[in-house]
């Protein structure tokens, strides 16, 4: 690749925000909705229903992310997952750092519609996720 090609490509995807978004308590049909818009270069990828609850998958194979949104049986979001690679660790706290307001080494608070969410960073050997639930 060019230099410059290498440039565009690196400024377009560091601009891009990393951070999950809170789907939390929107119905599967408003998340297939504003998936698309949102988590742009993400794909459906399947849904799965196990007894009385499922998540949608949604993954972006350039960039190795995936986006888990667990469903209840009503269909209504109750957490999400979103999967990076390690070498966006640095990115990714300073995003988190930069929207919400961190109350551990590796937990941000997030109050949205006066409600407390907190978003937990883990860290594997190959992998991060940030995983949002309601606190």
């Amino acid at each position: 690749m060019k230099p410059l090609a290498i440039s565009l490509f690196a400024a377009i995807f560091l601009s891009l925000p990393l951070y999950a978004q809170n789907y939390i308590g929107l119905h599967k049909n408003e998340v297939v909705k504003r998936m698309p818009l949102e988590y742009k270069g993400f794909f459906f990828e399947k849904e799965v229903n196990i007894d009385d609850r499922g998540f949608l998958k949604y993954v972006n194979t350039i960039d190795e992310q995936t986006v888990l949104f667990m469903i209840d049986s009503q269909g209504f979001c109750t957490a999400v997952s979103r999967m990076y690679n390690t070498w966006l660790f640095d990115q990714v706290v300073s995003e988190l750092n930069g929207k919400y307001q961190q109350v551990s080494n590796n937990k941000w608070l997030e109050v949205k519609d006066g409600k407390n969410y907190y978003l937990t960073l883990i860290k594997g050997e190959w992998f991060l996720t940030v995983n949002i639930r309601p606190h």
